[in-house]
């Protein structure tokens, strides 16, 4: 009881020091000390230093690091303080291709996604703590959670689904989780599968929606709301993430509170154009973004959206299928191609590319293009353009098609 309740009174100091280093945009020391040289003295020098070099991007291992403080207040809560080695990390492992694609990840940027399952904190005690104390048949508790899974799943609810899995594997005691790939129906492809061992014996084979091309390094989902109906799909090899057309923020829209929040997020660094014309009885936005996404990848986004015309508010919804336009975007620094990405038919046509250094946005140019419909609507559109941000950007007009510097 006692030293709970002085784990009760640290927490906030815990709390404070894991995320103190985020809300500082804090990097790893060690990489910024390879990365600035020496003789930098006065902000203006690390600034203009930035500008031309970028600064090193947020990594794995010091995500690791810093969030152990939490690790140690749930561990403190539940009693056991000091736990073994084999305590400390969740046994989780995965095999031979799915390391190679991982150290390929590492080695060319910050992320090292095998360093974060193999540390996986073990969070089971929790659960031993409520099995000892309350004696509850967690076997019994999981099969009720999963039944609400399976009732999502079959609502088409995936999001849903997953998030109870998730909860269902919480409440459980885990031994042993093992993430391997075997070959999947499409040619070149295989499939990743999670195989996860309970205390009680139990064993769950799951298949999370992970379809990868060892060759190619595209990763896709088995739908096209992205792997795992996380939205997005990954190209290992050019370290870029992209949304898919269906993906679930596309019910969500636009409205400002996005752009608010991402302004006092630290993990975003954005600039961006908005720009709105009525259009065929409608209000219609069209937004640009370039800029830094967490702490890790440099990207871009161009969003179209509309709403009926005189709609009071800032919310517009995403376009229907046959109001996409084709849209394709390319960003660099300097002279330097960073990304590139299309042309496709779009409403959202993002790509965040993973890598060692973030580039500040000012000193990243983005080049787009969108391919309008009609010249009646590439007449509203180019009109706003000259009154909302003809100082932040030019165009040029290629037939139906608007090119634009950014």
């Amino acid at each position: 009881m006692f030293q709970k309740l002085i784990a009760a009174l640290l927490a906030p100091l815990i709390v404070l020091y894991t995320f103190l280093p985020f809300l500082l945009g804090n990097r790893s020391a060690d990489a910024a000390l390879e990365t600035v040289p020496a003789g930098l003295h006065s902000v203006q020098d690390y600034v203009a230093f930035a500008e031309e070099h970028g600064v090193p991007a947020y990594s794995t291992a010091t995500f690791v690091q810093q969030i152990e403080p939490l690790y140690a207040l749930l561990r403190t809560l539940s009693g056991r303080p000091r736990p073994t080695p084999e305590e400390k990390h969740l046994n989780a492992h995965i095999d031979k291709t799915l390391s190679e694609l991982c150290g390929y990840i590492a080695e060319n940027s910050s992320i090292d996604v095998e360093l974060l399952i193999t540390t996986l904190p073990n969070l089971n005690a929790p659960a031993e703590l409520a099995k000892r104390v309350l004696r509850p048949d967690l076997t019994k508790l999981r099969e009720q959670i999963f039944a609400l899974r399976d009732k999502a799943y079959g609502a088409d609810q995936a999001l849903l689904g997953h998030l109870l899995y998730l909860l269902g594997v919480y409440v459980s005691i885990i031994r042993e989780v093992a993430i391997y790939t075997v070959p999947a129906e499409e040619d070149g492809f295989v499939e990743v599968i999670m195989d996860i061992v309970y205390d009680d014996g139990q064993r769950a084979v799951t298949h999370p929606g992970i379809f990868i091309n060892p060759t190619t390094g595209d990763v896709h989902g088995n739908s096209d709301k992205g792997m795992i109906d996380l939205g997005f799909d990954v190209n290992v090899y050019d370290l870029l993430i992209y949304s898919t057309v269906n993906c679930w923020q596309r019910s969500l829209g636009f409205g400002l509170l996005y752009d608010l929040l991402a302004d006092v997020t630290p993990i975003y660094n954005l600039e961006t154009l908005r720009l709105q014309f009525n259009y065929n009885s409608k209000d219609w936005m069209i937004q640009v973004w370039k800029g830094n996404y967490g702490l890790a990848a440099n990207g871009f986004e161009i969003g179209i959206y509309n709403r009926p015309q005189g709609q009071i508010g800032t919310f517009y919804g995403a376009v229907s299928d046959d109001e996409m336009m084709p849209m394709q975007a390319s960003l660099y620094h300097g002279d330097t191609l960073l990304m590139q990405r299309g042309p496709v038919t779009h409403w959202w046509l993002s790509a965040f590319k993973l890598g060692k250094v973030i580039y500040l946005p000012k000193t990243m140019t983005m080049r787009f293009s969108i391919t309008f419909p009609n010249a009646q609507m590439q007449k509203a559109f180019l009109k706003a353009a000259d009154s909302q941000i003809a100082d932040r950007a030019t165009y040029t007009v290629d037939g139906l098609t608007v090119n634009c510097v950014f």
